[in-house]
């Protein structure tokens, strides 16, 4: 007799891609099969299939979930606060929450800058763009969000948060309370002064 519980379709489909992310975690892409990601998700290989035709498109699905979350907290509006006020809540609470979605954003980020594929890349493209709206917001700086030198400057500090947080993460060259400084210091010297200069 089988033991398979039925779940609604909606449900079913996202207990695939987390168990599949898990699975893609471990190990490259080109080491997995379906067969593989079905036994570990407890499902036929038929039903995989039916909600995914293709290794690829689970794969995507996979990403997409991947950089969905977490994502850059954005503090709500106090009166009186300051843009660096501000950033420096944020990025504790950005620590904190990477801190514990440690695999899952590890997994992630792996991604950033590593991709040739083109629709992995426009998945990618989406998350740093997302990131930089989420700190124009922080920061204030919605005036000038769509200056090319802002977006520059914004997603060249993406790939710096990216590189201090695995350093922390994964190799631990960091403590916690430097991985914050950095990267609430980086912020506001950009935010403050840096970006300021280029736009005039």
């Amino acid at each position: 007799m089988s033991t398979r519980r039925r779940l609604p379709p909606d449900e079913r489909r996202g207990q695939i891609v987390a168990t599949a992310s898990r699975v893609f975690a471990e190990r490259p892409y080109d080491e997995v099969s379906t067969t593989e990601i079905a036994q570990a998700c407890g499902v036929s290989r038929g039903l995989l299939n039916h909600y995914f035709p293709t290794k690829r498109e689970l794969y995507l699905a996979v990403i997409g979930r991947l950089l969905g979350a977490p994502r850059l907290p954005t503090p709500a509006f106090v009166e009186g606060a300051t843009a660096e006020g501000r950033i420096e809540e944020s990025v504790r609470e950005w620590v904190d929450m990477v801190s514990r979605s440690r695999e899952t954003w590890l997994a992630a980020s792996g991604f950033l800058g590593a991709s040739r594929d083109e629709e992995i890349e426009r998945l990618l493209n989406a998350y740093v763009e997302s990131m930089s709206d989420q700190i124009c917001e922080i920061a204030g700086l919605h005036a000038v969000r769509d200056d090319p030198a802002v977006r520059v400057a914004l997603h060249g500090y993406s790939a710096y948060a990216t590189v201090v947080t695995r350093r922390w993460l994964s190799a631990g060259e960091i403590t916690r309370e430097q991985a914050e400084r950095l990267l609430g210091g980086a912020l506001i010297t950009l935010v403050r002064q840096t970006i300021p200069s280029v736009i005039g």
